[in-house]
């Protein structure tokens, strides 16, 4: 039973994006994604954030899957797959993405 305060409170509507930082849409197609003691299988950068990217890739992936991101001229960033739907996959960082490069990155888009 609803307290009497807050019975007829209107509520507003919930937020669709959960993520602690905000992702960036971009498009960079110099981008390559690495699986241990694999070729570079190239991808196209869909949108990156702090913690994780999303990318458009032709190729097979398993969740859990550690890889290593390189895009373009910045340093390898290790990842771990978090999903991968028909071409495209999301990816997690180890560790945060200094606020340079992703500033860097959204910029050059």
């Amino acid at each position: 039973m609803a307290l009497k305060s807050s019975r007829y409170r209107k509520v507003g509507p919930a937020s669709l994006s959960q993520r602690a930082e905000q992702r960036h849409k971009v498009a960079i197609s110099c981008a390559s994604l690495e699986r241990k003691g694999d070729m570079s299988i190239v991808a196209t950068l869909l949108d990156i954030s702090t913690y994780g990217c999303r990318f458009e890739v032709d190729a097979v992936l398993k969740e859990g899957e550690k890889v290593v991101v390189t895009v373009n001229e910045h340093e390898p960033v290790n990842a771990t797959l978090v999903w991968q739907k028909t071409k495209q996959a999301g990816c997690r960082f180890v560790d945060a993405l200094d606020k340079d490069v992703l500033r860097s990155l959204t910029l050059s888009a």
